[in-house]
């Protein structure tokens, strides 16, 4: 068996596998997509945002979290976490207060939000349309260009290996739990690019290879 019959197997693999994975146990998703709790504190005046950052992590014993300077002198603090508890937030005012020499309440100086989850599909929507439309471009232009290899086996080549690129690394994300996040749509449009550009010049030297050997008849 040939080197690219097993780079074939291999991926089909890898492809089986994620959809498997994705199936039974979907994406691992970024903070910022999962259902989280927002806690804005109001500090007024400077503070640094990793001193935040330890302190959410000292009350609730978990680093993930987001900690952002708001408003237009950042002087409050918007702290998103997965989750804490009355109890917790309480004691992060505390902390707070006892740092920044501050007398805020729960009640009047710490607002709370819960965000709800962000679908995976909610994410994709925006792309779909900007992404076809290239695609079809992309698709006539190579029909055109490439006219005299077989107008199927352009169209398949380039749909193809953009699906099967873009199925890989989707494949790889569920794998290995790594977080969909806010740069896992533009990897996956950096791949389409890619993976476009080398199909073309695979068929620009299909091209002119043809083109060659005609010369030599």
């Amino acid at each position: 068996m040939d080197k690219r019959k097993i780079g074939y197997i291999v991926l089909a693999c890898i492809i089986i596998i994620g959809i498997i994975v994705i199936a039974f146990a979907g994406f691992k998703v970024s903070l910022k997509y999962s259902p989280s709790k927002q806690i804005l504190v109001y500090i007024g005046k400077e503070f640094e945002s990793n001193d935040i950052k330890s302190i959410v992590k000292e009350v609730t014993g978990n680093s993930n979290s987001i900690v952002q300077k708001v408003e237009l002198y950042e002087e409050i603090a918007s702290i998103t976490v997965k989750d804490m508890t009355d109890e917790q937030i309480e004691q992060l005012n505390n902390k707070i207060n006892e740092k920044y020499e501050l007398e805020n309440t729960v009640a009047d100086d710490i607002t709370i939000t819960e965000n709800a989850n962000v679908r995976i599909r909610d994410m994709v929507r925006p792309f779909i349309w900007p992404v076809a439309l290239s695609l079809i471009v992309i698709l006539v232009y190579a029909g055109i260009r490439f006219r005299k290899i077989e107008i199927l086996e352009v169209l398949g080549k380039i749909l193809g290996m953009n699906v099967l690129g873009v199925a890989l690394f989707i494949s790889i994300l569920a794998i290995t739990r790594i977080p969909v996040n806010a740069l896992t749509i533009p990897m996956c449009l950096a791949i389409y690019v890619v993976v476009t550009v080398v199909v073309f010049n695979q068929l620009e030297n299909k091209t002119q290879k043809r083109a060659q050997e005609a010369k030599k008849k």
